[in-house]
């Protein structure tokens, strides 16, 4: 009974460590719904070379994920779509002064269902077109640069009764996809994710503000947080982000 004890005590404390026999970190990454794909691939490349560290990603729309942050939740690192969320973040000293970056940029795009056949922005006046899925803008980033793109093309009003609001721009896509709309407005590298939809056109230039991608060190992070910090910015995870879409930050 006393060497099952010694054992089952053993064990635990072996649970607990690393595979070098060191606490196990685990760090929590707050990310943008876009950035899914790119960041599972990333977070389990780190992961093989700091196998004491685990990473959870968390990924929600960027006014959800700053919301978050604000509220106090165990949030280590960001990775937010949108600049206004950000400035909502540092204006609240939230973040640590010195670890933050505009990370990524990305490109807005017209999409539609397979079933549809666009030429281009226009056609969305068209009598084809029933539903135009964005996100929503209040609270999804890419919803205000699709409001700020449909608004510099003099389209909003004219289609308000058309547009449909979804939670997160994968949703919007979903969206497209399953036909639940006849067209959306994403980034191209969600475009890029997706065998079921139609690539109509780009948005033109200067009909919405830059898209960047700040990410930063949440105050209070656990130390890790910083070499995480720093991996992100690094060759191989710029080459894994690349490899989504992204471009580098500009």
């Amino acid at each position: 009974m006393r060497q099952f004890l010694t054992l089952s005590i053993l064990l635990f404390i072996l649970s607990a460590c690393g595979t070098n026999g060191e606490k196990q970190t685990t760090l929590t990454i707050a990310a943008a719904s876009s950035l899914r794909d790119a960041m599972e691939e990333l977070s389990a490349a780190y992961e093989v070379e700091h196998p004491d560290t685990e990473i959870v990603l968390n990924f929600a729309s960027s006014g959800v994920l700053a919301n978050q942050i604000k509220q106090g939740a165990p949030i280590d690192v960001f990775l937010l779509a949108s600049k206004d969320h950000y400035n909502e973040l540092v204006k609240g000293d939230l973040i640590d002064p010195e670890l933050h970056t505009n990370l990524l940029s990305n490109k807005l795009v017209l999409i539609s269902n397979e079933a549809k056949s666009l030429a281009g922005w226009d056609d969305l006046l068209s009598d084809r077109i029933d539903r135009i899925a964005i996100g929503t803008p209040e609270t999804v980033p890419a919803g205000a640069y699709a409001k700020e793109a449909l608004q510099s093309l003099q389209m909003m009003d004219k289609l308000d009764d058309q547009l449909i609001f979804a939670k997160d721009v994968r949703q919007v896509l979903t969206y497209v996809e399953t036909g639940n709309a006849d067209a959306g407005i994403v980034y191209q590298t969600d475009y890029f994710t997706s065998n079921k939809v139609s690539l109509v056109a780009e948005a033109p230039l200067d009909t919405n503000s830059p898209i960047t991608y700040p990410a930063g060190v949440v105050n209070d992070a656990q130390e890790e947080a910083k070499t995480f910090f720093t991996y992100l910015q690094s060759e191989e995870a710029m080459t894994i982000f690349k490899k989504y879409g992204f471009q580098g930050k500009k």
